[in-house]
């Protein structure tokens, strides 16, 4: 497990990197970084390729192409966002294991 949560971990590290390398000289009102969701999402369905391939360097090649996927979804950081949920009262008088089954 830890090798399977640190693999895309350091994709994305140098994703983040290389997206940050290409805004560098962007006036942009927010810092971004790139779409977790979505670059999990993209190393899941093409990690078994990466893996079974046998010559080093397509393998290297379909690293970096899946590093360039996802670096290309980047979403902005907005500071001070944060949304506050409320709680809801259940409408339910009694918890459902005390209902009758007839």
């Amino acid at each position: 497990m830890m090798t399977v949560s640190n693999m895309p971990a350091s994709c994305l590290r140098e994703a983040n990197r290389k997206a940050n390398k290409q805004r560098e000289h962007k006036e942009n009102l927010y810092e971004y970084r790139v779409n977790v969701n979505h670059a999990i999402g993209v190393f899941k369905a093409q990690l078994i390729r990466v893996i079974i391939e046998e010559d080093r360097i397509v393998r290297r090649y379909l690293m970096n192409e899946l590093i360039r996927c996802m670096e290309r979804r980047v979403v902005p950081i907005r500071p001070n966002r944060e949304i506050v949920r409320n709680k809801r009262r259940l409408n339910a008088k009694f918890h459902h294991n005390h209902k009758s089954n007839c």
